[in-house]
């Protein structure tokens, strides 16, 4: 693509981003969020420097710290992509039509979503595209991402992707699968075993964990996120929106026809 035609591309794209409902898809970085008990904390440190007027902070966080996408290196996965690291991922692969998958009724405590569900989902809305980034609305977020000791709540018994359901979104050639839970995979409902990682990152498809507000999208709409080229990297934290049109809400401001 030369100049010319990269400017206009960008231009255009920024007017539609002007007259789109844009949701923030990211918990807010800050020092007591929910954690996957075996990853490391995040932690916020002013730091005092000798002579210096600026004003600057020490982070120090995970990889797959708050709002973050898991890179194939991830996991041990086997395969054409098997230690892929983040920084090898391509910069706009978060960048593309998304669609959101509303678990509704919710699934039981370590639930395993079925592919029938997929399947429902787009008998009322279509069916999955390729390169579609697929979120899963779990309903679990809301209520259970907190600070400090509220935040357990987060880190229990949450519902996931049975194998089933992960290679039919293999299958689809989606690109990416998020999720609002700490994992895409529900470890006591899998008994520990892990599939859609396996299943999903063994193909390239990348995992978004973490991701917040996916109650206020509608079935269809398009989400930008720019992972962190960390050389060597298993995932990065993520700043996630999504951008649709409000036509695709009803007058309440709730999501028309999801399912």
């Amino acid at each position: 693509m030369d100049t010319g035609t990269l400017a206009t591309a960008a231009t255009a794209f920024t007017d539609a981003l002007g007259s789109a409902r844009i949701v923030e898809l990211s918990h807010p970085l800050e020092e007591g969020i929910p954690t996957y008990p075996t990853h490391a904390k995040y932690f916020q440190n002013e730091w005092l420097s000798h002579g210096d007027i600026a004003r600057m902070n020490q982070l120090v966080l995970g990889e797959h710290s708050g709002t973050h996408v898991d890179g194939p290196s991830h996991f041990p996965v086997e395969g054409p992509f098997a230690g892929t690291s983040i920084a090898e991922v391509p910069p706009l692969a978060l960048v593309g039509p998304c669609a959101t998958i509303r678990v509704d009724p919710p699934l039981e405590p370590n639930g395993m979503l079925p592919a029938e569900r997929i399947l429902d989902w787009e008998h009322e809305n279509g069916s999955l595209r390729p390169g579609d980034i697929v979120f899963m609305d779990f309903g679990w977020a809301p209520g259970r991402w907190a600070l400090g000791t509220r935040g357990f709540a987060h880190l229990g018994e949450w519902p996931g992707l049975s194998r089933e359901a992960a290679e039919l979104l293999r299958d689809r050639g989606v690109r990416a699968v998020g999720t609002d839970c700490i994992s895409l995979d529900s470890e006591d409902g899998g008994r520990g075993e892990l599939p859609a990682h396996f299943v999903l990152l063994s193909q390239g498809i990348l995992i978004i964990e973490n991701v917040a507000q996916l109650d206020r999208l509608p079935p269809r709409a398009f989400v930008m996120g720019l992972p962190l080229p960390i050389v060597g990297g298993t995932g990065s934290p993520l700043r996630l929106l999504a951008a649709f049109d409000d036509s695709a809400v009803a007058d309440d401001g709730t999501r028309e026809a999801a399912r």
